[in-house]
């Protein structure tokens, strides 16, 4: 029997060796936390556990140390991984500072339960995550992040109890504290550059759409919006300095905003690439999806849906306005539209930081900084490409707006415009009063000439009517030159001409321009290869003196010019005015 017991004994010590054994080899070498790092990364160091029931404790994990074992998966990034997992890492700090912090960066992981165990058996229990309120978590930052308070040159074994509804991205890395506040720093300064370049976006929007009242700017200011809150939830950013808390709709932003973006962004892209004239079956699907994603959104804030429907709602929809209009794009970009080839390079940006996006909360892309951050990136390329876009039709609406105003300005010149001289009209003329009689004094009066060409209609009859016209537009000519740049020259019809001549000294100073007009057509016409020769019968008026009026200034010129017309023609008269001036 003693010799049974001995064997028994020495069983029994076999067994405890190879066990210690065993739990040395699979235990890593510590992590060395050494001066002058500011950074560690803990990837190398770390041993994973999946706990499919979610009922493990951490003595059950301590238990099964030895079945921790490498991640077998892309750097940090487990996927699509509903059950808890569990993460051993051993530290231990050679020197330096003994405040260090610990960070998992990945602001959407919904808890994060951190035991320190200390030599001696201190255990020190932390709990992180999005899930709590930011006053309950031990530091309120963008990532999740816990102060470490380390022994010099003693182990110390960090155990990590991580459970998420979206995917399982889960970069660990302990900071000194001067390094993590620089590293947030950064990130901070990132964010804060996006989101204010994305906010001057909407702004930009929201302005031309209130001044333009185009519906493709609230599209657009919908997209720009979904996509400002998609990432303020997926960064981290939302839950620091805006909400507190990660319940009920507020636990959903980012899918939602995933949804809101879809909305504007199906009808901004029906609308850039004309849809409805050009593909009427495409935009009805585009009208359909919008309406969809719509519902859904309402359904999800309403508290309908929970967030993996959100997500994997919005995760499903999310590409459809690519695949249903790219061909129509490519169509309408081959044929050199614009708006086309900016919305395909858009497509391009954004459909190469969605799949990265895939890819990633599939567990098959690194859970680094570009593999998280790939998808804002590309997103915003997407958004100034299509901010391109409402430039051009910015361009498009000026460009229509000019083309209007110039279309104005020739149908009122028309309407206001002798066709045969390009003199103002009748309607041109009473303009041209209306704005100079107003200003007319005592001391500067204006003066009404009604001119009558003498001798007209024998040199219409013998040569024709067109070098009657001909002699018109030359009567124009001469009357222009002869008179001041202030002075209006207006045609009634036939062979009736009008002279407006403002701001005048007097009444002599009027007969003087008269007479001038009068001597200047002594000069013949060269008309059709013959010198013609036509005198002119010319009544005038003076505002204020005879009126203010300008029909009744008209009806006194005329009257005068009919009275010079029975007195023998080629001479000077003031309306119902004793003072005349013949001819030479």
């Amino acid at each position: 029997m003693p010799s049974l017991a001995r064997w028994a004994r020495l069983l029994l010590a076999w067994c405890a060796l190879c066990a210690a054994t065993l739990g040395a080899a699979a235990a890593p070498p510590a992590l060395e936390l050494r001066p002058g790092s500011d950074a560690v990364d803990a990837w190398p160091a770390i041993r994973v556990l999946a706990d499919p029931t979610g009922a493990m404790t951490l003595d059950d994990a301590l238990r099964r140390g030895v079945d921790f074992a490498p991640p077998d998966v892309p750097y940090a990034n487990f996927g699509v991984h509903r059950a808890p997992l569990w993460m051993r890492v051993p530290v231990v700090r050679s020197g330096g500072g003994a405040h260090w912090v610990l960070e998992l960066d990945y602001p959407s992981l919904n808890r994060i339960d951190a035991w320190v165990l200390r030599p001696g058996g201190e255990v020190r229990h932390v709990v992180m995550g999005n899930a709590l309120h930011a006053l309950q978590r031990p530091m309120r930052t963008r990532a999740h992040a816990m102060t470490l308070d380390l022994p010099d040159r003693e182990p110390v074994e960090i155990v990590l109890r991580v459970q998420t509804a979206s995917s399982m991205v889960a970069p660990v890395r302990f900071h000194t504290e001067p390094g993590f506040l620089q590293h947030e720093s950064r990130r901070q300064l990132l964010q804060g550059l996006m989101f204010g370049l994305t906010l001057a976006l909407l702004v930009y929007t929201v302005a031309h759409g209130l001044s333009m009242r185009d519906p493709l700017f609230a599209q657009y200011a919908t997209l720009i919006a979904g996509m400002s809150v998609f990432f303020l939830a997926y960064t981290g950013i939302g839950h620091q300095h805006l909400w507190d808390e990660q319940s009920g709709v507020l636990a959903k932003m980012a899918p939602l905003g995933a949804l809101l973006a879809l909305v504007g962004g199906a009808l901004f892209t029906s609308n850039v690439l004309r849809m409805r004239e050009n593909h009427p079956w495409l935009w009805l699907a585009m009208q359909v999806l919008a309406a969809v994603a719509a519902l859904t959104f309402l359904l999800s804030a309403a508290g309908v849906l929970d967030y993996r429907s959100t997500q994997l709602a919005a995760s499903a929809m999310g590409p459809m306005p690519v695949i249903v209009a790219l061909r129509a794009a490519l169509v309408q970009a081959h044929r050199g539209d614009r708006s086309a080839r900016l919305m395909v390079i858009g497509w391009g940006a954004y459909t190469a930081g969605a799949v990265s996006m895939a890819l990633l909360l599939r567990g098959f892309l690194p859970g680094d900084f570009w593999g998280q951050h790939l998808f804002q990136l590309s997103s915003f390329v997407e958004m100034l490409a299509w901010m391109r876009v409402l430039g051009l039709r910015i361009d498009a609406v000026r460009r229509e707006a000019e083309a209007a105003a110039v279309e104005a300005r020739t149908l009122q010149a028309l309407a206001h415009t002798d066709a045969l001289t390009g003199l103002p009209n009748r309607r041109g003329l009473h303009d041209a009063l209306a704005r100079a009689l107003p200003a007319s004094r005592p001391d500067a009066p204006l003066a009404v000439f009604l001119l009558d060409l003498d001798g007209f209609k024998p040199i219409n009859d013998r040569l024709g009517h067109d070098a009657g016209d001909e002699l018109l537009v030359q009567v124009g000519r001469r009357l222009k030159a002869l008179l001041r740049h202030g002075d209006v020259v207006a045609r009634l019809g036939g062979d009736e001409f009008v002279v407006v001549c403002p701001d005048l000294a007097g009444e002599p100073d009027a007969e003087h321009l008269g007479g001038k007009m009068l001597q200047a057509f002594r000069e013949p016409f060269p008309v059709a290869g013959q010198a013609c020769r036509v005198g002119l019968t010319v009544g005038y008026a003076m505002a204020p003196h005879d009126g203010l009026d300008a029909a009744g200034l008209l009806k006194r010129a005329d009257a005068a010019m009919y009275a010079g017309k029975q007195a023998g023609r080629d001479c000077l008269r003031r309306g119902a005015a004793s003072a005349g001036l013949a001819g030479a």
